[in-house]
């Protein structure tokens, strides 16, 4: 049978997923610049992301702040939030929340209170849980510390036990001398540990000699254990992470999120001020997701997180709207503007300004760089459209923009929500949780897109596949999903041009508390799985040039898909990318490009089938790295599997 034109064949082909040709010839000119941050990563809270996830403390409910948000049938925070939970005594002890005088801090409300048995002997105390467990292991080091008010002349003894063997793993003693009227002490020791757990279901315990205090009580306040941190970091991240994190290759943080920036109800947003200081200096947060947050990781840990990890901040600040719908009059915005304000000083101001001198006391000196601002988040949501169109989105970029005139200001609404289009060269914020097939639909949703109005896509996701749709949503990311991502990815950097930058709305989420929904990564205390989604991220952000290069064939896209970037010096490497879409199981690969000859690096993403998955105990998505040499500039290479990337680096 003959066909008259190759585009039949190849549409048939791709019908019968029968093996077809792929032929690329890549152009050295003719591109357009790219943006130079274009992946990056966001976070929120999420999840216990922050608290129980990226923040490097073991200890859960450390300063009795509480854990749990609860909320009224107008979805309205409810307090009090205090409690013990995660806390046990052992021995004759018993164990009480107390307000009695004095406080250690303004921001600490309660302490806890060790009732002593009259007839105590021997060791008693208490212990912690952590968040489901503690990650325990001679590889790192660890810093424990806590408050104490009371008589007790003695030794403390701080160790790790292991709930599954039964024992001690490492101990560190704590001296202590002191009475009730020398008020609130802090003791704090630094230790390694002699033998790492088998799990992670360890427990902190703290041990004193009960006949000392027998028939009388001790108050502690903000008991605290770190492990060691990344990049050392005071009051920083938890490494393994971190690292996973920073593996991604991407070149900014959007922060502080996110929902849980927005805050559930009147008077609970996220609130900068509050996340600065000593710990004990900060208040708590009841949180978006359902738990509350110690703000322990807070505004300087964030930035501090940009410097390590040398990333653009993409700054969220509070835009005057709540999640139950509450919207802040025009007439009362004003403080809130000055709230943003003061802020960007805190961050930008130099060290002789008010806020300026507040951030150089805490350690930074210099001020950072802010050039993204953005002004709420997915206010499209409850109600916030009428109100942010018409007054909030501008009072807020007006006020930044007399002041800082070189920050670009994002709004988190598109544009085409506005009755006047804000100035040409402001950057809108578009979110994407989509089923694979309008995520593949999207390849070219920007390619005639206004270029007045750069786009932030400051959260993306593949949350449905061709078996689960709406509400079902995906419990992990699956090869399919992870792919048609990847076919997103590659309309984005064609149109780098007019996108800035692109996270995935979930970057971390703890597996204990929300194994049901995707994530770049989920975690346990001692373990990490990377998903699709994660790897098809880090493939691309690795292998990105500074500009677009043109591509011909004699194939339209669909199932496959491809793009190419190459840096800019004459040089400079090229990165071409293709992606297969439910096309052939196995598709020859034949490019060329015109000045290059060395050889190659070929990267590619695979598995079993497409609804592949990776789990604790069970990583399923296949990684490659290959050398691919040239035949007189032409490199040839196969893709298999019908759900796979690949990138091709000269």
């Amino acid at each position: 049978m003959l066909f008259r034109s190759m585009k039949l064949w190849h549409a048939l082909c791709g019908l019968l997923h029968i093996a077809q040709g792929l032929y690329l010839d890549v152009a050295t000119s003719g591109g357009n610049a790219s943006s130079p941050m274009l992946y990056g990563v966001m976070y929120e809270d999420v999840y216990h992301s922050g608290d129980g996830g990226m923040y490097s403390e073991l200890i859960q409910n450390r300063a009795f702040q509480g854990t749990t948000v609860h909320l009224d049938s107008n979805r309205h925070v409810v307090p009090p939030f205090e409690n013990l939970d995660y806390w046990h005594s052992r021995g004759s002890d018993s164990l009480a929340l107390d307000n009695d005088a004095p406080l250690l801090s303004d921001a600490l409300a309660w302490h806890m209170r060790v009732d002593v048995d009259s007839n105590a002997s021997g060791d008693t105390g208490f212990w912690n849980e952590g968040y489901w467990g503690m990650n325990i292991t001679t590889a790192t080091r660890y810093a424990a510390s806590f408050y104490l008010r009371g008589d007790y002349d003695g030794e403390i003894l701080g160790a790790f036990w292991s709930n599954t063997t039964k024992s001690m793993l490492a101990s560190t003693v704590f001296t202590v001398s002191q009475t009730e009227s020398d008020g609130w002490m802090l003791y704090q020791q630094s230790f390694t540990i002699d033998n790492s757990a088998p799990d992670g279901k360890n427990t902190f315990h703290l041990t004193f000699d009960g006949a000392k205090v027998a028939g009388k009580c001790l108050r502690f306040q903000m008991i605290s254990v770190f492990q060691q941190s990344f990049e050392n970091s005071n009051n920083g991240l938890r490494m393994d992470l971190a690292e996973g994190v920073q593996a991604i290759g991407g070149r900014f943080l959007r922060m502080p999120g996110g929902n849980n920036m927005e805050g559930q109800s009147s008077p609970y947003r996220w609130k900068w001020n509050e996340t600065i200081g000593p710990i004990i200096d900060r208040r708590l947060f009841p949180g978006t997701w359902g738990y509350i947050n110690t703000n322990g990781l807070g505004l300087l840990e964030m930035m501090q997180w940009c410097l390590d990890m040398q990333l653009e901040t993409i700054l969220g600040v509070w835009g005057g709207l709540y999640l139950d719908s509450e919207v802040i009059a025009e007439e009362d915005l004003q403080p809130y503007i000055d709230d943003v304000l003061n802020e960007l000083e805190f961050l930008m101001g130099p060290s002789t300004s008010k806020y300026g001198a507040l951030r150089a006391s805490f350690g930074y000196p210099d001020p950072f760089k802010i050039k993204y601002v953005e002004v709420g988040n997915e206010d499209y949501l409850n109600n916030g459209i009428p109100s942010y169109v018409g007054y909030r989105y501008t009072m807020f970029h007006d006020a930044i923009k007399n002041v800082y005139p070189d920050i670009n200001v994002i709004s988190s609404i598109w544009m085409g929500y506005f009755p006047t289009l804000p100035p040409p060269g402001t950057v809108q914020d578009l979110h994407d949780y989509l089923s694979v097939a309008d995520m593949v639909g999207k390849f070219g949703g920007y390619d005639h897109a206004d270029r007045n109005y750069p786009v932030l896509v400051g959260e993306y996701a593949a949350i449905y596949d061709d078996q689960h749709q709406n509400p079902n949503q995906l419990n992990n990311p699956t090869l399919q999903s992870a792919m048609a991502e990847a076919v997103y990815f590659l309309g984005l950097e064609r149109n780098a041009d007019l996108i800035i930058g692109i996270c995935h709305g979930a970057l971390i989420k703890n597996l204990l508390h929300e194994p049901g929904n995707v994530a770049m990564m989920k975690h346990s205390a001692t373990e990490i799985v990377f998903s699709y989604s994660y790897y098809a991220a880090r493939m691309f952000a690795n292998n990105y040039g500074s500009e677009t290069v043109p591509i011909t064939s004699d194939s339209n896209f669909g199932p496959l898909y491809w793009a190419g970037t190459k840096d800019a010096s004459p040089s400079g490497k090229y990165y071409l990318k293709i992606v297969n879409f439910d096309g052939a199981s196995s598709t020859p690969v034949t490019v060329t490009i015109a000045d290059k000859s060395s050889p190659a690096k070929l990267i590619t993403l695979s598995g079993p089938d497409k609804y592949s998955t990776n789990t604790l105990g069970s990583v399923t998505s296949v990684w490659t790295e290959t050398t691919i040499y040239s035949k007189n500039g032409t490199y040839n290479f196969t893709l298999s599997g019908e759900y796979a990337s690949a990138v091709l680096i000269v």
